[in-house]
């Protein structure tokens, strides 16, 4: 069975994304995380943005569905938008926040996330694409599994 995960591209009025520094492997990530059990992939992003950087989010978008067969692991990409709370820079999962320029990525970023910001940034919609996992990601996966993370 497939883990599932949610994570949400934001834009500010200066049409910069959010990002949140992780805390289990030091990298920049969109905000998002895992699917709890009963919960929507929606429901999960917007629970997600919450808890990694305190801002309350409405989605508007489904940018698309990211899978990665060799881990068994199901990525729903939306597209949101702020809608209150205040920032929360230091959390339990988050060691910071940024707001970047899409052409501006930060170089340890999660590998992923830059295929699917430029998915975004190209226009796709509720597309479904199929990952293969560079050594780099591999590398992290094991990682975590072995921290228990």
């Amino acid at each position: 069975m497939y883990t599932q995960g949610a994570f949400v591209i934001v834009l500010n009025e200066s049409q910069q994304i959010l990002l949140v520094k992780r805390k289990d492997v030091p990298l920049w990530d969109l905000p998002g995380g895992r699917v709890d059990p009963g919960e929507s992939a929606e429901e999960a992003a917007v629970r997600e943005i919450l808890e990694e950087t305190g801002y309350n989010a409405a989605l508007s978008a489904k940018i698309g569905v990211y899978q990665r067969p060799k881990f068994q692991d199901e990525q729903h990409l939306f597209f949101g938008s702020i809608t209150g709370g205040q920032a929360m820079a230091d959390g339990t999962e988050t060691a910071g926040l940024k707001w970047v320029s899409p052409g501006r990525l930060p170089l340890f970023m999660v590998p992923n996330r830059k295929r699917q910001i430029n998915d975004f940034k190209n226009g796709a919609q509720d597309v479904n694409v199929t990952v293969k996992d560079s050594g780099l990601l591999a590398a992290i996966d094991l990682l975590k599994r072995r921290l228990g993370k």
